[in-house]
């Protein structure tokens, strides 16, 4: 089974910082000092772990996270999420729109999709449209015989031609794009990625075209998409800023939004295994549960005032969060409650997961593993 933590709050903040930095052609350096990077996602693909973060950094073990090796990757901007629907092929986004892929466990990768090619495309369509508007709208004006209607053309001319000199001004600019900061495949060929100001994208045929989809959201103000979690049964849920919560039951499809009892931050979101119950958790140590997929909402006891980066379900009654100056909690009633345990660091973490008797924790100064049930490894 692929357990999959979220994407956390300490990544949202390096990416709305950072976002508009350059994609880097180069491959993503082999260093030594690699597992002390800042790192942001941590997943657990049958026996093995992997990690990713800064500097276009993959890391993969395959001995419960003792040694770990660094993975050929093709970029050196920021990866953020990690998917793996089966043990072979998986996916990674970050920076730049970017979107990487695997098919051998996450040993090597290629680049599926360049986010900031597509935004060029996505802008040179764009002002393509609004010239042959404004084209238009000249014939019309030219053919008007009444003030009233010629007005009205006037008036409409002047907007295109204000959003035409826009276009062009972009166009002559540095191209820039949102970060994408989580991925959730169903499977194979269907699969989710989501980011800053409503980016949705979606693909079905196992990447090879992505469709932005962000106007299925009700989300007028662009609220980030901070986490996506789901299953293998098409259900999915999307985490956002100022309390907004997705759910669609068709594999992405199409979107409802969910009543929430917060209007904080969502900085991720978790589901137990082969169940419908869901928690989600985000600024201050807030934290909500649900057993019914979504329709009503429990607060969890967290017995912290830290904000919550990530998290992952062991399985349906044992849970892990991570957070904000060493924050990690444990649950053992499946979400209902959690209590924190003391590690013995105090460094910011965003992501975690589980191999055997011990978790792997990722964030500020790498990755970390622990003991989350008493002692230390």
């Amino acid at each position: 089974m692929v357990l999959r933590p979220r994407i956390t709050a300490l990544c949202l903040c390096l990416c709305l910082c950072l976002f508009a930095l350059p994609a880097g052609a180069q491959h993503s350096l082999i260093l030594p000092g690699a597992t002390r990077s800042l790192l942001l996602d941590a997943l657990r693909v049958g026996d093995r772990l992997l990690v990713t973060g800064d500097h276009g950094h993959i890391l993969y073990s395959d001995d419960g996270g003792s040694n770990w090796t660094q993975a050929a990757v093709p970029t050196r901007v920021m990866l953020t999420a990690l998917a793996f629907p089966s043990p072979q092929r998986g996916w990674a986004v970050g920076h730049d729109g970017q979107i990487l892929v695997s098919v051998d466990g996450g040993m090597r990768w290629t680049v599926q999709r360049d986010g900031l090619a597509a935004q060029r495309r996505l802008d040179r369509q764009n002002l393509a449209r609004l010239e042959t508007a404004v084209e238009a709208c000249l014939r019309r004006l030219g053919s008007k015989a009444l003030p009233d209607e010629r007005l009205s053309a006037c008036s409409e001319l002047a907007e295109l031609e204000a959003q035409r000199d826009l276009a062009r001004e972009r166009m002559a600019e540095p191209v820039h794009t949102a970060p994408l900061l989580d991925v959730f495949f169903v499977d194979d060929l269907t699969g989710l990625a989501v980011g800053a100001f409503n980016t949705l994208l979606r693909t079905t045929d196992g990447g090879v075209t992505w469709t932005a989809q962000g106007a299925a959201l009700d989300n007028p103000y662009e609220f980030h998409l901070n986490a996506i979690t789901g299953g293998p049964d098409g259900k999915l849920w999307i985490a956002a800023e100022g309390g907004l919560l997705f759910h669609s039951g068709d594999g992405g499809a199409t979107w409802e939004t969910l009543a929430t009892p917060y209007e904080g931050s969502w900085f991720g979101i978790i589901r137990a295994p082969g169940t419908n119950t869901l928690v989600v958790f985000g600024l201050g140590g807030n934290a909500f549960r649900s057993v019914d997929g979504g329709r009503s909402w429990q607060r969890v006891a967290t017995g912290s005032a830290r904000s919550l980066a990530g998290g992952v379900f062991i399985n349906r009654r044992y849970a892990l969060l991570v957070g904000a100056v060493g924050t990690l909690l444990v649950s053992g009633d499946g979400g209902a409650s959690f209590a924190p345990r003391d590690w013995g660091g105090r460094q910011g973490l965003s992501a975690v997961a589980h191999a055997a008797d011990h978790a792997i924790l990722v964030g500020q100064g790498g990755i970390h593993r622990v003991h989350p049930f008493g002692g230390h490894p």
